[in-house]
């Protein structure tokens, strides 16, 4: 009899604790059409949401002029993408953005309406309103460092230049673009 009155208040004590760890929410039913976390199913609609690109890192090789236009410098830049077009488009506009002062930019204030990549050709289409004013050696120069560049991608096998979606033969009047620059 004894042991019945100590083993109740155990048990009480232990039935109780028991109950506050297991308590259940209420299941709530997303209505049709609203998110859900990435890559869970929406049990509105049974259908499954994309999960979002992770952002990812990655540190380039971006090349620019010395002040005379006599050598390439280069400088390391990290870029921060979720998809792998945006990593060109970072990467070019990088090249008209030197971090060191004495690093002069050949692709300064270039607008671009697209750079797209198609079974390892990347097509850069170049707005037509640029303007140039580095003659020869200048625009040899700025196409040496857009290769440079686009070229330490693995997966870039030609960069195909484009102005305003049609052909162009020449950016600044002095080096054929109208073939894509291979490897």
């Amino acid at each position: 009899m004894r042991t019945g009155r100590l083993l109740l208040p155990v048990l009480a004590a232990m039935l109780l604790m028991s109950a506050c760890g297991t308590g259940t929410t209420p299941q709530t039913q997303t209505p049709p059409g609203t998110e859900t976390p990435a890559g869970e199913q929406n049990s509105g609609t049974g259908q499954t949401t994309a999960p979002k690109p992770e952002e990812q890192k990655q540190k380039v090789l971006v090349y620019y002029s010395d002040d005379n236009l006599t050598k390439m410098e280069k400088e390391e830049h990290e870029i921060t993408f979720e998809k792998d077009d945006e990593k060109y488009k970072k990467a070019m506009e990088l090249l008209g953005k030197p971090a060191n002062k004495g690093d002069q930019p050949l692709w300064a204030n270039f607008a671009f309406h697209s750079i797209t990549i198609n079974k390892g050709e990347l097509t850069i289409d170049a707005d037509s309103k640029n303007q140039y004013n580095m003659g020869s050696t200048g625009e040899m120069m700025a196409i040496e460092a857009l290769r440079m560049t686009m070229f330490q991608f693995p997966e870039v096998q030609t960069i195909h230049i484009i102005q305003d979606g049609k052909p162009v033969e020449s950016l600044m009047g002095h080096v054929d673009v109208s073939e894509p620059i291979t490897r």
